[in-house]
């Protein structure tokens, strides 16, 4: 049995991907490992290795049930840097879950070359990148991630109960929601709140498994940087 001291390491910055193959290798499997995940039995590993710390654990139970904390995690898990799918084998392989090793492992590779290869920020010029957003700017992203709420506001930064708070007040309207997510990000941010970070964070969304619809993105920043 793994023992209760931790090993006192500073956990690395948590915005560095998995390499693309076990990226993939997660992000394939993603509804697999929330419904058979058993991540409390693991999650210590990543402290013992100094790749998370105690406000990543918050973080993670902060999900209301156990799917979300599992969603979470794994939100954790693709942005916690390429030594951290090791970590991840090895934590499963010590409390024999062979059968998700066996899933991920077993997992086909493809050529990544429309994915979350694409630096989508590298397309802005500097000046649509400084863009400050507006509330009505927006509006031209509301349908930006289909119906993947939750990832999206993750990368945004936003908490748990944000996401869950803006879900009830828009129950039936799923671009409500996105918009909502996206005006507290802003609204939170102010003057920080640029294209170019809003960029990123949708980056950082679609490394964690969202489907972002980058012909959405390209028409909106169109029309909120064409000149007047």
């Amino acid at each position: 049995m793994m023992g209760v001291i931790y090993i006192n390491k500073m956990p690395y910055e948590i915005n560095r991907p998995l390499s693309k193959e076990d990226g993939q290798r997660i992000k394939k499997n993603i509804r697999y490992l929330k419904e058979n995940l058993d991540q409390e039995q693991i999650r210590g590993y990543f402290m013992e290795e100094g790749i998370w710390g105690f406000p990543d654990f918050q973080e993670i139970d902060s999900g209301a049930t156990p799917l979300k904390k599992n969603e979470i995690f794994i939100y954790l898990l693709l942005k916690s840097g390429p030594r951290a799918y090791k970590v991840f084998i090895k934590a499963l392989k010590e409390h024999h879950s062979t059968h998700i090793i066996e899933k991920l492992e077993s997992t086909e590779i493809t050529d990544d070359t429309q994915g979350t290869s694409v630096d989508h920020l590298a397309d802005l010029s500097e000046s649509q990148k400084s863009h400050i957003l507006t509330e009505h700017n927006l509006l031209k992203f509301n349908k930006i991630v289909g119906s993947d709420l939750e990832i999206l506001g993750k990368a945004l930064e936003l908490s748990e109960n944000d996401i869950g708070t803006i879900r009830m007040q828009n129950p039936h309207s799923a671009s409500t929601q996105i918009h909502n997510i996206i005006v507290k990000w802003r609204n939170r941010n102010g003057k920080n709140a640029t294209l170019g970070t809003f960029t990123s964070c949708l980056m950082n969304a679609e490394e964690a498994g969202a489907n972002v619809d980058w012909d959405v993105f390209d028409k909106g920043v169109e029309a909120v940087t064409k000149p007047e």
